[in-house]
């Protein structure tokens, strides 16, 4: 499986929001999803068809940009 891509998004994530939906679709089928934005203005991530080991690397690489913005931080005070 491979992620699906609808057209190309930018997005800065400035001071967010993020939250996780979760709810039932029109099928009464769970779905799952990241969303990045205000309500009226945001883009969503949806993981109801992803792996957990997807999901983990997903997870890794906001781990991975945390790390990277703490750096940032530290040049910026010294």
């Amino acid at each position: 499986m491979s992620a699906d891509i609808y057209g190309g998004i930018s997005v800065d994530l400035n001071d967010g929001p993020v939250r996780v939906e979760f709810e039932r679709g029109y099928d009464g089928k769970e779905t799952a999803r990241l969303v990045i934005g205000e309500i009226n203005a945001s883009i969503a991530i949806t993981v109801t068809q992803a792996s957990p080991e997807t999901v983990a690397d997903l997870a890794e690489a906001a781990a991975r940009l945390l790390a990277w913005t703490q750096r940032q931080a530290l040049r910026e005070v010294a």
